[in-house]
């Protein structure tokens, strides 16, 4: 389950790299790409150019994609820290269909959409209790393999008494 997390965190920060790589400087032709950046929603009322939109897309999907490659290495706290990336990445984009239909840009839905599937499936799984355990099963391995073989579990029988 931890591969399976950190996989699907892995493709939604490529995706929001492309995202952010196609709007680069905010001129793109392709509008489903537009308005599928994080932030892109907030654009009028902070700045009123995209600039800002970009920068919190490259910035979601560089953390996504260092924080997945370390989820591989099964590192608990990266595991909510992801979550948390998750959530707030989910919530927008939920925000963003919900403004776009409101608009009237039904046609341009369709990569919003796919991003706020693919951010909750990421954040779901990550934090599933099934993910958890892989993560401690993991570590308790590599407990276990730190003492040489035939050395006795646990203490003595009768404890240590040192009168």
């Amino acid at each position: 389950m931890a591969y399976a997390a950190a996989g699907l965190f892995l493709v939604a920060g490529v995706l929001a790299l492309v995202i952010a790589i196609v709007g680069w400087n905010g001129t793109s032709d392709n509008v489903d790409m537009l308005v599928a950046l994080v932030g892109a929603a907030f654009s009028e009322e902070f700045t009123g150019n995209l600039d800002f939109a970009i920068s919190v897309t490259m910035s979601v999907a560089c953390s996504s994609l260092s924080l997945g490659l370390v989820l591989l290495a099964r590192v608990d706290v990266v595991r909510w820290l992801l979550a948390f990336v998750g959530a707030l990445t989910s919530v927008y984009y939920l925000y963003a269909v919900i403004k776009l239909l409101a608009d009237g840009g039904g046609e341009y839905i369709a990569m919003v959409l796919v991003s706020l599937l693919l951010w909750i499936a990421a954040t779901v799984v990550v934090v599933l209790p099934g993910t958890g355990r892989a993560m401690r099963g993991y570590q308790r391995r590599l407990a276990q393999y730190g003492q040489p073989p035939g050395y006795p579990q646990g203490y003595p029988q009768g404890g240590y008494r040192p009168y």
